[in-house]
């Protein structure tokens, strides 16, 4: 295997596909590395090998990811499945473990196509046995082809858990409640977004659809809810709530939460990549060009990664960042990568137009409005919400000053599961933005790795090299 490639695509989610198979079409040398056993990513999770019944019931938007990934079968592109990206650096350099085994390659780009992840909410309870994300409840639909059994609820807020909601009724499963925190009433702003989102009506069919199909099951649903959590000892027993001004409560062996998705920034951090705030959907993002160029000139952020805006435009933004490459390294001229761009240009216009309008209804609340003390924030150091708190009434103000005191983002995970959280605390109880209170810090292994992976690593690089692994691990 080539330890040199034109370019590394990280993800192969509907961005790093079509990135990657456009770029090889071009005749560039192309490397895929995916964590996953199967190319798809979450959106086209084994859709290769699901069966009719599960392509059936999720859709034309599932299905869509057949063609996507045969022509990214028949590119030549090299995928590594299983793939653990656990290093990166801006000149190029990439490090990843597989089958045990970790190694380095170099590339003369690098896209990043890491996606999306569900927000993380700590709701009281939401570390017991019994309470998952509803995209995971998804993925293992796709994967596995397995329904929840009992009585479920769903809470939270955005598109996925309304969509989730519809899966599962079509499944026939048993739902006590649906319970959302997105406000009853619309706002002013609604109106406004509504109108450039008319021009989509095949994507308002789509949501009107999951509306008609929820109503129609008769299943309870509230709107505006606070004070979620969830109630057990050893695993989940029930889910309560402040529906219209009062207590509701439902008996359940699974409490399935959304609260929208964020961009998976830990590459892009680890690369010092420039980064910005999202202030109206709370959430930091790499600022990038049209192209997707970073502030790095070699590294690219395409897809969901670089702003959430769905499959169909993560495909064209990897379509754009592998037609900037091939123009970077010589194959196409500029005015043939604007020519080839134009129309994935409209394209993407095109998708994005009703996308204001679902920010708009289901963006985040600010501020810490389900946080209570005791509950459990980073679940690896066992730091619960008032350590926190405390913390900042001592005079603690930003994020990392918080990891220091009370090693929350400390653990394995480095914040992925607690990181959003933290930061709306910090904010909450200093009186400040998010965007004030900064990102936690992050270090290369950014996953847990075997320290005798590094280690054999020494036979295969450099003395020079393996000091520079080691001092950009130190960092």
């Amino acid at each position: 295997m080539s330890s040199y490639y034109d370019s590394a695509v990280i993800g192969a989610g509907p961005a790093g596909l079509a990135a990657a198979s456009r770029m090889a079409e071009l005749g560039l040398k192309v490397l895929v590395l995916d964590e996953q056993p199967r190319p798809g990513g979450q959106i086209y999770r084994n859709v290769e090998n699901a069966s009719p019944a599960t392509l059936q019931l999720m859709g034309e938007d599932y299905r869509r990811g057949l063609d996507l990934i045969k022509r990214f079968n028949h590119s030549s592109a090299h995928y590594e499945s299983n793939a653990m990206v656990w290093q990166t650096s801006s000149d190029g350099r990439i490090c990843y473990s597989r089958n045990r085994k970790s190694r380095e390659i170099k590339a003369g780009h690098i896209v990043v196509a890491t996606g999306a992840m569900e927000r993380p909410c700590p709701i009281p309870g939401w570390n017991l046995p019994g309470v998952m994300g509803a995209g995971a409840a998804n993925n293992l639909a796709k994967e596995a082809g397995l329904t929840p059994s009992g009585r479920v609820v769903l809470a939270g807020s955005g598109p996925l858990l309304l969509l989730e909601a519809s899966l599962l009724i079509e499944k026939g499963v048993e739902i006590a409640a649906i319970l959302e925190t997105t406000p009853k009433l619309p706002s002013p702003n609604t109106l406004v977004h509504l109108i450039p989102a008319l021009r989509r009506t095949d994507f308002l069919a789509k949501g009107l659809k999951m509306v008609r199909t929820i109503k129609k099951s008769g299943i309870l649903h509230h709107k505006a809810v606070t004070k979620l959590r969830a109630v057990g000892g050893d695993r989940l027993k029930r889910v309560e709530a402040v529906a219209n001004g009062k207590t509701v409560a439902f008996e359940a062996e699974l409490l399935l939460l959304h609260f929208g998705v964020i961009p998976s920034t830990h590459l892009f951090r680890l690369m010092g990549c420039t980064m910005e705030y999202n202030d109206r959907q709370r959430y930091w993002y790499p600022v990038c060009d049209s192209w997707g160029r970073t502030n790095h000139e070699n590294v690219f952020a395409t897809g969901d990664g670089s702003g959430v805006r769905g499959a169909l435009a993560a495909e064209y933004k990897g379509e754009l960042a592998a037609l900037e490459i091939g123009h970077c390294c010589g194959i196409i001229p500029h005015y043939e990568r604007d020519e080839l761009a134009s129309p994935i240009r409209a394209m993407l216009y095109s998708d994005n137009l009703p996308r204001p309008l679902v920010d708009e209804i289901y963006a985040p609340a600010a501020g810490a409005h389900f946080f209570e003390d005791e509950t459990v924030l980073c679940r690896c150091e066992n730091v619960t919400v008032g350590d926190v708190r405390k913390a900042v009434k001592e005079g603690v103000r930003n994020v990392n000053e918080v990891k220091i005191v009370t090693r929350c983002g400390m653990g394995p995970c480095q914040g992925r599961m607690c990181g959003p959280a933290l930061a709306e605390i910090v904010a909450a109880e200093a009186k400040t933005e998010v965007e004030q209170v900064g990102l936690l810090t992050v270090r290369p292994p950014l996953k847990p790795i075997p320290l005798g992976e590094v280690a054999e690593m020494e036979l295969e690089l450099g003395s020079q090299e393996q000091a520079d692994l080691f001092k950009n691990m130190r960092k």
